[in-house]
């Protein structure tokens, strides 16, 4: 018997270390991707599926480097989805415009909520208000509250941190399948293609007014200008709105609130910037939904399975009592003296 369990001891150990050549290959194919694509657009039809198996290469060795490979895979899978973002409108698929603009008109009788809003407040195209600054400063704000509730997790509440990790990144790839099948202009490039009127792109205005036409200008080609057509879900909806699933991991309800706050505030900005429709929004909340029920559902589902059949035995033990009570012969009476 010892020396079975030597075998099996053994054979473990060199499945584990065959898994870990592969993912660092894995890994060390996807960097080289990267290089290939900056250097010679490799195409990203081949950078994509590449990209996505370096990144769960990543994910499986970070497990073994206890603590700090959290933040380590995680910055890895934000790195690579930098990449695949901007390769997401080099696959030669025609953007969309028409499928998610008539939905708008329809829901909304004739009118855009983005226009609405525009027209209804102002400052969106010109001399920017107190709505333009607070949506611009909200919409930049995106930039930090996804992975501040990552690296809040790590900080504070480290049991839960690799579930927290799982939960944003996995939406943030959800949401790149869309932006590499269904490429689709948002309101703001819609009306520059005359498809939409009174809408405009409010960053265009504000932007400048808060940061300097330069810096915005560079902020912008770095940021926004690399893929213009990733409206469709709305990530920035998305990585907001799956914070109140991080809340409910970590049982937090300052958490829960917080992101709902946040999310309600960044609806209104990207509708009101023109950045997103409705319909995007909607779709980056089903993205949220879905990361956090594909990572989250088996552990609820077996919890909910555990606490029914504590329910089930509680009530077959409460019938076992009755019926040992209902049979219990009454005691035999001492005959009296």
């Amino acid at each position: 018997m010892e020396v079975i369990g030597a075998v099996r001891r053994v054979k473990s150990i060199e499945r584990r270390e065959a898994i870990r050549s592969v993912c660092w290959a894995a890994l060390a194919v996807g960097v080289v991707a990267i290089i290939l694509r900056q250097t010679f657009a490799l195409d990203p039809i081949v950078f994509a599926p590449v990209s996505g198996v370096a990144v769960v290469a990543a994910f499986v060795l970070a497990r073994g480097w206890r603590d700090w490979g959290i933040l380590v895979a995680y910055i890895v899978a934000m790195g690579f989805f930098i990449q695949l973002r901007d390769a997401a409108d080099e696959t030669g698929l025609r953007t969309l415009t028409d499928y998610v603009l008539d939905w708008e008109l329809w829901m909304f009788a004739g009118i855009t909520p983005s226009a609405w809003l525009q027209s209804r407040i102002g400052g969106a195209e010109t001399a920017p208000g107190l709505a333009a600054y607070f949506s611009a400063i909200v919409h930049w704000t995106w930039f930090v509250f996804p992975h501040a509730a990552v690296i809040g997790a790590w900080l504070f509440v480290r049991r839960f941190a690799w579930r927290v990790t799982i939960i944003v990144a996995l939406t943030f790839y959800l949401g790149l399948v869309l932006y590499f099948t269904v490429p689709t202009a948002p309101p703001w490039m819609a009306a520059q293609q005359g498809l939409l009127e009174g809408v405009a792109r409010g960053m265009n205005s504000v932007g400048p007014a808060l940061l300097g036409a330069d810096f915005y200008a560079w902020a912008f080609e770095a940021m926004a200008e690399p893929n213009p057509t990733a409206a469709m879900p709305s990530l920035h909806f998305a990585a907001s709105f799956v914070v109140v699933g991080v809340g409910i991991v970590l049982r937090s309800r300052m958490v829960i609130g917080a992101a709902i706050l946040y999310s309600m505030a960044l609806t209104f900005a990207l509708v009101y910037l023109g950045e997103h429709y409705i319909a995007d929004i909607l779709a980056g909340g089903a993205v949220a939904l879905i990361a956090f029920l594909a990572v989250e559902g088996g552990r609820i589902a077996r919890l909910q399975l555990q606490l029914r059949q504590a329910q089930l035995d509680a009530r077959r033990q409460r019938v076992a009592n009755w019926l040992r009570e209902a049979l219990r012969f009454p005691p035999t009476r001492m005959p009296a003296r």
